[in-house]
């Protein structure tokens, strides 16, 4: 009798078992929170959130783990809070962007003037008090972005929109050129 409750306990484990989804699942978004054990994902598609344990996932993509760059994050099971990540992937492009990019200043050559770009679209200007940067965001392509601001001058205000390239030189430094324009600036290291 032992020998049947025993057998009927591990065949309705084992059935319980065998119907947990742990097929491979992926959940895309944007990262608004991070710390060194996780990282909080804001979907795509709505404004719920989903917080993941990184501890033992694949980060090699990761990139930094930057607030707001975009995210996929490859997982097991149920999705829930606490859930452990795989595998986590950010587009590069969004950690490169990320940074001080400046040239010399033509009418002060001891001076520089450029672009903040920051996390979350943030942008600004610098040194710049008639190019005014505000925001910026990836333009779907590898490598490209699009900056946004307004030229302030002559008593009117134009918004403006510009595309930039990045680039890395052979000697390991980043480059952001603004098509149409031939300004090029350099990003300053870390």
């Amino acid at each position: 009798m032992n020998n049947i409750k025993s057998l009927i306990a591990a065949l309705t484990f084992a059935g319980l078992t065998a119907c947990a989804d742990n097929s491979p699942k992926t959940f895309s978004g944007f990262i608004t929170d991070a710390s060194m054990n996780t990282v909080t994902v804001r979907a795509l598609t709505d404004e719920s959130t989903c917080t993941f344990a990184t501890t033992d996932a694949d980060k090699s993509d990761a990139n930094g783990l930057l607030l707001g760059a975009p995210v996929t994050v490859d997982y097991t099971g149920k999705l829930k809070d606490g859930t452990a990540a795989t595998k986590i992937a950010t587009d590069p492009t969004y950690a490169e962007a990320v940074g001080k990019w400046t040239m010399p200043d033509p009418i002060a050559p001891e001076g520089v003037m450029g672009v903040e770009i920051m996390v979350e679209g943030a942008a600004r200007s610098i040194n710049m008090a008639t190019l005014v940067y505000t925001s910026w965001e990836l333009q779907g392509e590898a490598d490209k972005i699009l900056l946004k601001g307004q030229s302030l001058g002559n008593g009117q205000t134009i918004d403006f929109t510009q595309t930039g390239m990045i680039a890395k030189t052979a000697d390991g430094n980043y480059t952001l050129t603004i098509e149409g324009t031939g300004t090029v600036y350099t990003k300053a290291k870390q």
